[in-house]
């Protein structure tokens, strides 16, 4: 795996190097955006103008996408070592997990009636607003790790750190929110409680396919230097 790291320090490798530090930028555009969206819904109580946001979500994330393609189309056309290839590739998928997370957040939370938000507890909103808030900054950390992988290799071990330590912060914010959201008496229909538990389930995947990106690269380095 190792090889992914020489491949990158030559000049022909210099586009790709480039697109890859772009889609993980994209990516982490995608976390800011729901973050924003969801400030909207719940402190503001403005589904239409949140409506916006989660949709710009989409946008962005059919961005990434299409850096994506571009990187998978230029290595496919490349001489380059199988290995390679293949290390790249689960690179880009693990940072596109990141962002099909978000997507996913932004498509369902905008399905839940505006009733469940106004009879949720300040406790329970407080706890989802923390959990978007650790993420986004759980998410800071994916285009520098991605461009130090790509870069010196000095802060690799210590980004990875830190999103373990913030992605184990959403964790417990998480079994917390669920035992406050089930001290609500809620008046809703049920299909949107179940819909509310996904989205949940979603939120804190974000941070799990984060630290996935950061697991795997950590895995490249070790490799590297053996």
């Amino acid at each position: 795996m190792g090889s992914l790291i020489e491949y990158f320090k030559k000049e022909t490798a210099k586009n790709v190097l480039e697109k890859a530090i772009e889609h993980a930028k994209e990516v982490q555009k995608t976390v800011k955006e729901l973050n924003k969206g969801i400030k909207v819904l719940l402190l503001e109580k403005d589904s239409e103008k949140a409506h916006d946001i989660f949709h710009a979500v989409d946008l962005i994330e059919g961005n990434a996408d299409s850096i994506r393609r571009d990187i998978l189309s230029s290595i496919s056309k490349g001489e380059l070592n199988p290995s390679v290839r293949t290390d790249l590739s689960h690179l880009i998928k693990r940072l596109d997990d990141v962002a099909n997370c978000s997507t996913g957040v932004a498509r369902r939370i905008n399905t839940i009636p505006m009733n469940f938000w106004e009879q949720t507890s300040n406790e329970s909103t407080n706890l989802i607003l923390n959990m978007m808030e650790t993420t986004v900054e759980c998410s800071n950390y994916l285009d520098k790790i991605v461009i130090d992988l790509l870069g010196n290799r000095k802060s690799v071990k210590e980004y990875a750190k830190q999103i373990n330590l913030l992605e184990h912060e959403i964790d417990l914010l998480n079994i917390k929110l669920r035992r406050s959201l089930q001290e609500t008496n809620y008046n809703v229909n049920s299909f949107s409680i179940f819909t509310v538990g996904n989205t949940i389930d979603i939120i804190e995947a974000i941070s799990d396919a984060i630290e996935a990106v950061a697991d795997y690269i950590m895995l490249l380095l070790t490799s590297a230097s053996v």
